[in-house]
Formats: C-alpha cells, sequence, structure tokens
C-alpha cells in the first residue's frame, strides 16, 4: 500500500484532505503515531472489534484532526507566514508537560501532480525551529457559544421521541445489539429511555456534549445519553438529543465508539459510562 495516499482511501469530506497534501498512507499514519505519543495519553482506537480496520490505525485521532483543521478553519485561526511559505494549526492537544502541540505545514512545490496548495510536514511543540517563522502561533478551536447549552436541563424532560424514525432508521445499529421485532425493540427502546431520564435527572453530568455539523452546514452542540437495551451493568449504545425551544428532541442511536468520537471533537468526555465501553 505504500503507492496510496489518504485522498485515494477516503472520501475527501474533510477541508484538511482538499487544502493539504497529507503524503503516502504509511508516512502519515506514522506521524499520526507520534502525535499519539507526544500527547498526553488517550485512547484513539475504537473498542469494538467489528469497527477497526488495521490499515487504518487511530480513527478517533484522525477524525479529531480533522474536525479541528475544519473548526479553526471557519474560526480563521490558521496561521500563515508572511511569505505564504508555510502554514501551522493549533491541535488542541498537549504533551504530559502541558505544551501545545503545532501541525506544520509548507507549501507544496515537492507534489506538483496534486491539487492541494499545502504538505503537511510533522506535528511539534511550540519552540521548534520550524515554528519560529510565525510571528504569532494560532489558538485552539472554540466550539462553544453558550455554556449553558452543555448542561442538561431537567426542566426539559421528558425527552420528546419519535419512536417509529429512531427504530427503522437505525435498524442495523440496534440488530448489532439485539435481533427483536419493532414492537419488542419499541418496549425495550422505551424502557431504557425512561431508565435514563431518570439517571439523569438526578446527575446531569451523564449528558455528554457532542458537536455536530447537519446536512446544510448548520453546527450545533447535541447532548449523547447512555442507552441499556440488552445489558443491565454497561449502556449498548448512546442517543442523541438536541434541545428544540422547550424541549429535548431524541434525534438518533449511536453505537458507543461513534458517540466517544463525537464527543471527542469538543473534549476528552469524562462520563464514566462512556470510558467504559
Amino acid at each position: 500500500m505504500t503507492s496510496n495516499d489518504l485522498t485515494q482511501l477516503y472520501k475527501p469530506e474533510y477541508n484538511l484532505l482538499a487544502d493539504a497534501y497529507l503524503g503516502p498512507f504509511e508516512s502519515f499514519y506514522k506521524k499520526l503515531g507520534i502525535l499519539a505519543n507526544m500527547a498526553k495519553p488517550e485512547n484513539w482506537e475504537f473498542k469494538d472489534a467489528s469497527y477497526r480496520d488495521s490499515s487504518k490505525p487511530l480513527p478517533i485521532l484522525y477524525n479529531y484532526i480533522n474536525y479541528t483543521y475544519d473548526r479553526v478553519k471557519y474560526e480563521g485561526k490558521l496561521a500563515i507566514d508572511p511569505d505564504d511559505s508555510a502554514m501551522c494549526f493549533n491541535t488542541g492537544l498537549q504533551t504530559d508537560l502541558d505544551n501545545d502541540i503545532y501541525a506544520y505545514f509548507i507549501k507544496n512545490n515537492k507534489y506538483p501532480e496534486v491539487s492541494q496548495k499545502w504538505f503537511f510536514v510533522k506535528f511539534c511543540e511550540p519552540h521548534d525551529s520550524a515554528l519560529t517563522v510565525f510571528s504569532e502561533l494560532p489558538e485552539i478551536a472554540e466550539y462553544i457559544e453558550n455554556a449553558s447549552d452543555l448542561i442538561f436541563d431537567k426542566k426539559l424532560l421528558p425527552i420528546r421521541v419519535n419512536y417509529e424514525h429512531i427504530i427503522r432508521d437505525n435498524r442495523d445499529r440496534f440488530k448489532a445489539i439485539v435481533d427483536y421485532e419493532e414492537h419488542e425493540l419499541r418496549q425495550s427502546l422505551e424502557g431504557a429511555i425512561s431508565r435514563v431520564q431518570a439517571k439523569v435527572e438526578r446527575n446531569y453530568k451523564m449528558a455528554i456534549p457532542q458537536f455536530y455539523t447537519d446536512w446544510t452546514g448548520v453546527s450545533k452542540i447535541q447532548l449523547l445519553l447512555p442507552l441499556w437495551i440488552k445489558r443491565p451493568d454497561k449502556p449498548d449504545l448512546a442517543l442523541v438529543i438536541e434541545r428544540s425551544g422547550s424541549a429535548y428532541l431524541a434525534k438518533t442511536i449511536l453505537p458507543l465508539d461513534w458517540a466517544y468520537m463525537n464527543a471527542r471533537r469538543i473534549v476528552r468526555p469524562d462520563a464514566e459510562w462512556i470510558l467504559t465501553i
């Protein structure tokens, strides 16, 4: 696979893939592994083996870097040197000594066969000599405009659920957990949502925020809640809820690995239920 690069292996949905050539597949993932070792320890792999792909390691970190670039580009937080020959952005990650980690790029003169303006060189810390071309180093991405969006508001209970939509549009996700008929699944889902509402009413920290951009390009904060469908001791899925007016609406359900990946775009989640999947 030495001849393959990321633009061939991934559908180019991320701005980073359109703006920068990341290099040969193996080379970039080696750099991504270096970043994982530079940063404070985190689990960047899916825990469910069915979602893992040995040819695409560190999927949560890969997703995180791409969404971080999208956000800092939107916020105008890309640093470009006066000669337009180098660019960097703040990854939002830090070393064990609390040094910020930056992604560093140079103008792509090395690979004229590709159209991207930038070529990714490395991840580095503020004292790296490569970053001295920038008079100021860029700030981290910001996702939160209203801090209250992060806090579950129990006054908006009960959650309003379109059960037919949730079940029929996510049949495969449920089937990975239990192979129930639709009426049985409805009963199980009603029970699971009732249970989590009782729990989150007593512990609002159970609700984890995720940053979501819909198909129209509108971004918003949603909340994730655990659902116990099959196992009484560990959640099986995550329920996505969104505030609309004076109510919470259930939007969809996610596998737990996907829920963690989405939540990690903002900050490392610390709710016990998402860390013990």
